[in-house]
């Protein structure tokens, strides 16, 4: 088929190819989505941007008589000879050539490095967990909040701090204690309540996602254990405080009885000593419902996905990205290098303004 056959097909409205073309695209109308050909190694064969209804009529209809035509031009370039005594040649050709080459080449790097066991493992992850949170996010309908660990557990940890003023001074009064054993009995006190702290706030931050009606027989269980640990925690180190406080308590009872004052009752006593540690539990579970997330594990989720995306990104980089690079380096470099000789053979190829015309008509 030469130039002048291609030129002559009938893609008027109406005509059987444009007709058929429509056909096609009524039936492709109703896609929710389309999936575009890509720009990336797009030649005469498969054009850029093309739906996979345009492709298939492309390829049925017009591939065959535009690649015939452009071999035409490519031959009236191949005729003539230059000065150097080399053949003639299109730029769009050996820019299409160098392109498919660097594709090919970037293909086979990418190939070689999804191969990786590490790398493979590692997406194969990714896909799971976007699957798992797309999932989740469809069914609650939004993003899962930010889920920061260091945000979260420093801020409970700032707030157990104040366990050591409220209590420090109880712990040095007990008599079998050295000041270090007493410092590490506060410390371990601030810990059970940071522990205890964070597991109440959860479960009552997700209270409805972990003991509502739909909630699973594992998930339920799980939650009464973590919340039978929470409680046990806070009792353990509530009843440390309270030991440590009866030596303050019977110190002010005895400087009463002394000095022959009505005091308050122990009980009273006990409790008003104990509302400090109160206050500050209070306030890290309070933090917990701030910086936790209602449905259980949609951050931290979220979170992993981030980071085996973030992993897969750095790998990526180190592993393949520079060589890549070198890749489409070259094929510039060869690009430059066939414009400047297509600017040569401007000046001295006999019939080159002739062929540019041809293929400009195609």
């Amino acid at each position: 088929m030469s130039i002048a056959e291609y030129q002559a097909l009938d893609l008027r409205p109406g005509s059987p190819i444009a007709t058929d073309l429509s056909a096609r695209l009524t039936e492709e109308a109703g896609r929710p989505t389309l999936t575009l050909s890509a720009p990336q190694g797009a030649n005469a064969e498969s054009p850029a941007f093309f739906t996979p209804v345009m492709l298939a009529w492309y390829q049925s209809h017009i591939v065959f008589a535009r690649r015939t035509a452009l071999a035409e031009v490519k031959r009236g370039f191949e005729q003539e000879s230059l000065a150097s005594g080399n053949h003639g040649f299109l730029l769009e050709a050996k820019r299409d050539e160098t392109e498919q080459t660097k594709q090919e080449h970037l293909r086979t790097d990418r190939q070689s490095f999804y191969s990786r066991v590490d790398v493979r493992d590692r997406e194969e992850e990714i896909r799971r967990l976007r699957s798992d949170y797309d999932n989740r996010r469809a069914a609650y309908g939004r993003d899962a909040g930010s889920w920061n660990p260091w945000l979260k557990h420093g801020g409970v940890a700032a707030i157990m701090m104040l366990e050591f003023p409220l209590n420090l001074s109880s712990f040095l009064k007990i008599d079998f204690l050295t000041p270090a054993l007493a410092t590490a009995s506060v410390t371990l006190i601030a810990i059970l309540f940071a522990f205890s702290s964070h597991l109440i706030g959860r479960l009552i931050r997700q209270w409805g996602e972990r003991f509502g009606g739909n909630v699973t027989a594992r998930m339920r269980a799980d939650s009464y254990r973590h919340l039978a640990f929470g409680l046990v925690l806070f009792l353990i180190g509530a009843a440390a405080i309270v030991f440590s406080r009866s030596y303050l308590v019977a110190e002010a009872l005895s400087r009463q009885t002394a000095l022959g004052e009505d005091g308050s009752s122990t009980i009273a006593i006990y409790g008003v000593a104990f509302i400090g540690n109160l206050a500050v539990y209070a306030s890290a579970v309070a933090w917990v419902l701030f910086t936790e997330d209602p449905v259980p594990d949609f951050a931290e989720e979220r979170r992993r996905l981030d980071r085996l995306k973030r992993d897969s990104q750095k790998a990526y980089r180190k592993g393949i990205e520079r060589q890549q690079q070198q890749r489409i380096l070259q094929a510039q470099r060869e690009n430059e290098q066939w414009a400047r000789r297509d600017a040569e053979q401007a000046r001295s190829l006999r019939n080159y303004g002739t062929c540019r015309s041809r293929f400009d008509e195609v």
